[in-house]
């Protein structure tokens, strides 16, 4: 399967599990909202002080789902140009969007694919992405740190976070049935593992993120930090 068919197959699988009514399909919608959001991406509240955010920076949120991390950021750091979610599935973007309109101050929503970003070379200098790499195969991954590269500023940063295997057979037994019913045979990849293919894309700093295991389920997270080199001279 070409890397493109994988990505399909991927949304038409994902966009079947929002519209189809069912207990997991319910309990993910709540996480992705605000009030999940926060429990789930707790340790993410503290972007704004662990990376000095200012305001100034332009954000985009690789599958933002119903974009309520961008909206928690937002509340403490008031960005100056709005930040920016894009996700690929549209009907996650018609809930994003109603939960946007009942905010103060909305985020901008884009349907797109995260292996081929619809924005302009060094259009950002804060790129967020949680929850998705394990929708993407090897070649997909790939491209998708390609465009990060390609849409991050110079000096600029990417955070990119999912759930990791523990090494214990029975206990990824145990996650991978957790998180399967909306992602069939979900990449599980290791910080290591992003941390080498990120290397491979040509980022010059790569770092642990060092973000606290998920709560509900309690599935390891693997959590890196990169970025491009400030402009010389």
């Amino acid at each position: 399967m070409t890397s493109d068919s994988h990505e399909r197959s991927r949304l038409s699988e994902y966009n079947r599990w929002l519209r189809v009514p069912s207990p997991s399909g319910v309990l993910m919608r709540w996480f992705l909202a605000e009030r999940g959001a926060f429990l789930v991406n707790g340790p993410l509240l503290r972007l704004p002080e662990e990376l000095n955010l200012t305001g100034a920076e332009r954000v985009l949120d690789v599958g933002t789902g119903r974009g309520a991390l961008l909206r928690l950021l937002d509340r403490q750091v008031s960005f100056e140009r709005d930040p920016v979610g894009l996700d690929f599935s549209r009907p996650m973007l018609h809930l994003a969007g109603d939960d946007e309109a009942k905010a103060g101050r909305p985020s901008a929503l884009v349907q797109g694919s995260a292996t081929r970003l619809p924005f302009a070379d060094g259009s950002f200098q804060l790129v967020l992405c949680g929850h998705l790499v394990k929708h993407l195969d090897d070649d997909g991954l790939r491209d998708f740190l390609d465009e990060t590269y390609r849409v991050l500023s110079p000096g600029g940063l990417a955070l990119i976070w999912d759930f990791a295997p523990t090494g214990l057979r029975l206990l990824d037994a145990f996650n991978l049935l957790c998180i399967a019913s909306h992602v069939k045979d979900p990449y599980m990849r290791s910080t290591a593992s992003l941390m080498r293919f990120a290397d491979e894309a040509g980022f010059p700093f790569v770092t642990d993120a060092l973000l606290r295991p998920f709560l509900f389920p309690p599935i390891p997270r693997a959590s890196i930090l990169i970025g491009r080199p400030p402009e010389e001279g």
